[in-house]
């Protein structure tokens, strides 16, 4: 699963996908998920922040004075109505060398630009903004994918050429709550994310297939376009060869995926919203927002199939504020269109996804993801309600590396061939859940010539209800999943009903590669969980699931 981070809580939120570094490439307590974020722009629409992989671009500013060996570069942009855009409507005009060389961008100035650029092919664009009559704003993007500099050259960006961006579904009353287009294009060989608009009133200009030019549409709907209180979203997107003709989408629900979504609660008062974004397999994700309000709820979300859906969900109070909150996330593709089920929040919750890095670039680093569960992987937004800390320690006791952060670690010192202890403590106290109150987890870490080392973890799955309990007095069959363990990694399994005061063992069946337990739960309270695997794990997870 790739990781991800989410930041601001507007309608759309763009994330870094692919293959990043883990925990340690970030603060070690920002209102993040797991994986780190290279932010780019500010907000723009409904808070929309631009992230991509790697750094944000740095583009140099053109000189107006020719260099020698260069040629002269003049463009006009005219807006709309096909006169002189002014400097409020488009101040700046985009450069990117084909050859994949850092971009550059030149002063649009009453809708002239100039500047001196040496020989070659380029990828240019602009962004014209246009007020509208009920105080609204138009964005038109004018793309040209290949302009040849091998003279001087005078350019044309013209406004009127770009046609309006349509989206819309078959059912009443269902408005976009978020849109973004994004036009990818191969720079150097690799493939880039070069130009972007988002908004509710967008243009943009036809342009050939030329260079691997694609389109890439991504709308979130909801009832009356809201971002709160829905009771189904509409997640739509399209791509294209080239920047179409016709821009636009329309859906049908018969041609969706229709996901009967559960987001269950944690024992007490909470709120939810949840983040997707279509991954179309280059440097960023846009991220559209909804709120879906107080847990338990369900509701209906429809997805185009075929993509790969990023997926996200945050809980925090019952206020709704997310000031602090958790996150779990997925990802998901829904191969065809037709009915699906899903749940968010489902415990029993613990440690997943964990690894030491022994060179990270920066030192020694550790991550874990430690509220994790059947629904997906996770990371607290904040570390307000979780606190406690990780230790690498020697077989001796040497304290190799350490910090204060439960399931992450930075900057540690490089450990030497040989066998280790890794212990992460982590106590919750969030207001909008009673479970998963205490864990600890102990590692026994080998190092070797592997820079990566993924660390075992037991992840669980059994019948909850929608606040995560199950019924007193009646048998329970727990599911346990090995995940990184070594093929045949056979656990131990207690479980205890006085937070861990003391532990009854439990035997368990293999069921291929998972192993199975059936006991009776107690009457009130809660349900506390143990796991070992001999040399590898020894995991505990005080209340990991409720009694009713």
């Amino acid at each position: 699963m790739v990781k991800r981070t989410l930041v601001g809580l507007g309608a759309l939120a763009l994330v870094a996908t692919g293959p990043v570094p883990h925990a340690w490439a970030t603060a070690p307590a920002p209102p993040v998920k797991v994986e780190p974020a290279q932010r780019g722009h500010g907000p723009s629409h409904r808070g929309m922040e631009i992230q991509r992989k790697g750094k944000t671009p740095k583009f140099s500013r053109l000189t107006r004075t020719r260099a020698a060996g260069e040629h002269k570069l003049q463009a006009t942009v005219l807006d709309r109505k096909g006169v002189a855009a002014t400097t409020d409507e488009v101040d700046s005009l985009f450069i990117w060398p084909l050859n994949g060389d850092a971009p550059s961008l030149a002063d649009v100035v009453n809708g002239h630009a100039e500047g001196s650029l040496p020989p070659g092919d380029y990828a240019i664009h602009a962004i014209v903004k246009t007020s509208n009559p009920d105080g609204t704003t138009s964005k038109s993007l004018i793309y040209l994918p290949k302009v040849t500099v091998a003279g001087d050259v005078s350019l044309t960006l013209d406004a009127r050429k770009a046609n309006p961006v349509h989206v819309e579904v078959d059912k009443a009353g269902a408005k976009p709550a978020g849109t973004v287009v994004w036009i990818s294009q191969r720079l150097g060989g690799v493939f880039h994310d070069v130009a972007e608009i988002d908004g509710d009133d967008l243009y943009v200009a036809p342009a050939a297939a030329e260079g691997g030019v694609e389109y890439e549409l991504q709308s979130l709907l909801t009832q009356d376009g809201e971002e709160k209180g829905s009771p189904y979203s509409y997640n739509v997107a399209r791509k294209a060869a080239g920047i179409p003709t016709d821009p636009n989408l329309s859906a049908r629900t018969k041609d969706l995926a229709a996901v009967q979504t559960g987001y269950a609660g944690e024992g007490q008062p909470a709120c939810a919203q949840e983040y997707g974004g279509v991954d179309f397999g280059s440097s960023a994700v846009a991220f559209s927002y909804t709120e879906t309000g107080g847990l338990p709820a369900t509701r209906t979300e429809y997805y185009t199939p075929g993509f790969d859906w990023n997926l996200d969900q945050l809980v925090t109070t019952s206020e709704c504020d997310f000031t602090s909150y958790d996150v779990q996330f997925r990802n998901e593709n829904f191969p065809k269109a037709g009915t699906y089920t899903r749940s968010w929040n489902k415990g029993p919750f613990g440690p997943a996804d964990a690894e030491l890095t022994l060179d990270t670039g920066d030192g020694t680093g550790y991550s874990a993801a430690m509220l994790s569960g059947p629904s997906g992987l996770s990371s607290a937004g904040s570390y307000s309600f979780m606190k406690g800390d990780s230790t690498l320690r020697s077989v001796s006791g040497e304290v190799i590396g350490a910090s204060l952060v439960p399931g992450y670690g930075q900057i540690w010192a490089r450990p030497a061939p040989g066998k280790y202890t890794l212990t992460t403590n982590a106590t919750r106290t969030a207001p909008w859940s009673n479970l998963a109150t205490s864990q600890h987890v102990v590692w026994d870490v080998t190092v070797g010539r592997d820079n990566v080392i993924k660390l075992p973890t037991v992840q669980y799955q059994t019948a909850l209800d929608d606040t995560n309990q199950a019924r007193a007095d009646t048998t329970q069959t727990l599911t346990l999943a090995p995940q990184q363990a070594k093929a045949g990694a056979k656990p131990s399994l207690w479980t205890s009903f006085d937070d861990g005061k003391s532990w009854t063992p439990v035997s368990l069946r293999a069921d291929g590669d998972l192993w199975v337990a059936s006991f009776r739960n107690p009457a009130k309270g809660f349900v506390s969980l143990r796991t070992k695997i001999d040399g590898a794990v020894d995991q505990t997870v005080i209340r990991a699931y409720g009694i009713r």
